[in-house]
């Protein structure tokens, strides 16, 4: 019973602080998006495309990423069913739909919740991993694009592949919407989203702390042992690592704990978040996205869109925790 009430104490806590973030930021994007402030990206999405060469269906999808990532991939699938995209566009058009993710999670998780939990000098590190992620995807694609010879240029839906995110003079709604009435569409967007992150976000947290509290994770940790053995990081690192790979956002405010009780070094909290990384990646690919992308793309452009975007992810980490090794 005390494990259970210590387990909803810190589980309350949790929600609260991180609900009333990710509350502001979520409603914050999907205002911007009311307002039709995402057809600034126009300038970038389009050159994106065209460097690439693929087609405007492509620079469509990359811009609806910014809103929904699986919106996206469904509306890629959909080009692809209509022979708009071939196999190859397709596996590119959906490795180019994750990249604004990198965008969007920076500034609804990375610099709202992992910049005041670690402090500014570990945040920007972590920050760098996930960006250096979505570079190496995007310069995957540009070069991928381009060495097979495609020569397809982009092509245009309309008279512009945008126009369909934007306000027209025909669409009055969209036009003299008030900013009240921009909150409460906003609210209406995105309310099925919160409230699914924070009942996600408490469940996950609730159990993760009941089973590391109880020693239920003991399986976990002797694995974990090893990894923070080699990297010479002290065992006071185990319990957050563990709990981090089930939920980064309980395993960072673990971290930061520790971290503000002095019981681990920053050089001991950032390495091993970055390494824990190692072991999350391929366990939330293969229990989430992997599911998740075969339903959409279809068994073959699935799972290599799934596997790309893994190593992709695999490799930004490796390459910062080499760094972290070397120079921190």
């Amino acid at each position: 019973m005390e494990i259970l009430l210590s387990s909803i104490v810190f589980t309350v806590d949790l929600v609260f602080r991180m609900g009333s973030v990710m509350f502001i930021s979520l409603f914050g994007v999907e205002l911007f998006m009311q307002m039709g402030l995402m057809r600034h990206l126009k300038p970038f999405g389009k050159p994106v495309a065209r460097i690439a060469r693929l087609p405007a269906e492509t620079a469509v999808c990359f811009l609806a990423a910014v809103g929904s990532m699986i919106a996206a991939h469904t509306m890629a699938a959909q080009f692809h069913a209509d022979a708009r995209l071939d196999d190859r566009e397709l596996r590119l058009t959906g490795i180019l739909n994750t990249v604004p993710f990198h965008l969007k999670e920076t500034l609804t998780f990375q610099l709202p919740i992992v910049l005041p939990l670690l402090g500014p000098r570990l945040a920007m590190i972590y920050i760098a991993a996930f960006w250096l992620n979505g570079v190496l995807k995007l310069c995957y694609v540009l070069v991928r694009g381009r060495a097979a010879g495609n020569g397809r240029e982009p092509l245009e839906i309309g008279d512009d592949a945008f126009s369909a995110y934007e306000c027209t003079p025909e669409d009055t709604d969209c036009l003299n919407r008030s900013f009240i009435r921009l909150l409460i569409d906003s609210w209406h967007a995105r309310k099925k989203m919160f409230f699914k992150m924070t009942s996600v976000l408490a469940v996950v947290t609730l159990l993760v702390q009941v089973l590391a509290e109880s020693g239920m994770l003991s399986w976990a940790e002797a694995g974990i042992a090893p990894l923070t053995s080699a990297l010479g990081l002290s065992p006071a690192v185990i319990g957050p690592l563990t709990t981090y790979i089930f939920s980064p956002v309980a395993g960072i405010s673990y971290m930061s704990t520790l971290l503000t009780q002095n019981s681990i070094s920053g050089y001991e909290a950032i390495t091993a978040l970055i390494a824990g990384g190692l072991i999350m990646i391929p366990i939330t690919r293969l229990r989430r996205t992997l599911p998740r992308y075969i339903a959409i793309y279809g068994g073959r452009n699935g799972t290599v869109i799934c596997v790309l975007t893994m190593t992709f992810g695999l490799l930004s980490k490796i390459l910062v925790l080499a760094w972290i090794l070397l120079f921190y």
